[in-house]
């Protein structure tokens, strides 16, 4: 499963936990996720058994309390042993409890002293837990200084952007409402109807998110929007539009006037789709189960705009979606370059 919808399913299952609890499985999850490959290079130096050969439990728990020795220095060292020989009596291990303690403790002792591979892709590698075979692909295209700082953002914390739903309520309301639910709002500097939050405790919770009051977007998939240049009474025909975020925007740009079909490829992808559309109240926007790579007929010259946000790697996303980066492939990558172009032809594009 992926580590961002497993984090959020959890929070939802326990959410009577208190605020600073969510927000500390938060951190150490995905601050873990993000680090994989530089907390097991970091073990390798002070475990006996070497962290493939690791019980995968054993493995993660020793993982998320090296984490936590090194990035979260308000958790005292002696805490994160003791919640981790803990975590591995609950799980069955209490037979590993002293290979635990022993392993974290030396950890703790050592981390001051910790050497990085002199090898420069290698040192890239573990310094941002980034795989060999993807620095090689951004080298190949770019020079050390600019992937370094690629790397260097994605593993910075980046604020969650929303943008309002203008046909429900003007963005000052809006900014208003938030306030009122103890929530810390700043606009966007690109867009006015965008917003950048923080401070909340469970997104769904908050009146705005259930009235369709905004809807959670990324600036750069609400400059689509700006850039596609929709005008009163044009046709949208977005190819593959799960969750709907762009769909959404494009119909609202309409003012009521034309039609926007948001299709995806699965009925779980649609019912995504139709979920965000009952919320927005929007009424020119549909969702359909549709293969982009089978020709419409039916379609052919209809549309005045056609949205292709094509299925990708994600390479891109790794900031926000970093397991990502254990999980794709060469293979994968060149496949869906495959893809893209077999869509794009099959939409005329």
């Amino acid at each position: 499963a992926y580590g961002h919808i497993v984090l959020r399913n959890v929070l939802s299952k326990y959410q009577y936990l208190d605020k600073r609890e969510r927000a500390f499985i938060t951190r150490v999850s995905e601050g873990t996720i993000e680090r994989v490959l530089e907390l097991d290079y970091i073990l390798d130096q002070f475990s006996k058994v070497k962290v493939r050969k690791m019980k995968p439990v054993i493995r993660n728990i020793l993982r998320s309390a090296v984490y936590q020795l090194k990035y979260m220095d308000t958790v005292p060292d002696s805490a994160v042993c003791n919640e981790a020989v803990l975590l591995a009596v609950k799980k069955g291990f209490g037979n590993l409890r002293g290979f635990v303690n022993g392993v974290l403790r030396n950890v703790a002792r050592g981390l001051g002293s910790i050497t990085y591979p002199e090898d420069e892709l290698q040192r890239l590698s573990v310094s941002y837990s980034m795989p060999e075979w993807i620095l090689k692909l951004w080298l190949e295209e770019h020079d050390k200084k600019t992937v370094e700082k690629m790397l260097a953002a994605f593993q910075t914390e980046r604020p969650l952007t929303i943008r309002c739903n203008l046909k429900r309520i003007d963005p000052d309301g809006l900014r208003e409402k938030l306030e009122k639910d103890g929530v810390k709002v700043k606009r966007h500097p690109y867009l006015s109807y965008a917003f950048i939050i923080s401070g909340y405790d469970y997104l769904e919770r908050l009146s705005g998110f259930a009235d369709g009051d905004f809807y959670v977007q990324d600036v750069s998939s609400m400059l689509v929007g700006e850039a596609a240049g929709a005008r009163a009474g044009d046709v949208v025909i977005d190819v593959c539009a799960a969750p709907g975020g762009k769909s959404l925007h494009l119909a609202e740009k309409l003012d009521g006037t034309g039609c926007v079909e948001a299709r995806d490829l699965t009925s779980y992808k649609v019912e995504l789709i139709e979920d965000n559309i009952a919320r927005s109240g929007l009424e020119n926007v549909s969702a359909r189960v549709w293969d982009a790579l089978s020709l419409d007929e039916s379609a052919i010259e209809s549309a005045d705009i056609v949205l292709a946000d094509l299925p990708c790697s994600g390479l891109g996303v790794l900031g926000k979606k970093a397991d990502l980066k254990y999980r794709v492939t060469l293979e994968d990558v060149e496949e869906l370059a495959k893809l893209q172009r077999n869509i794009l032809k099959n939409i005329g594009c």
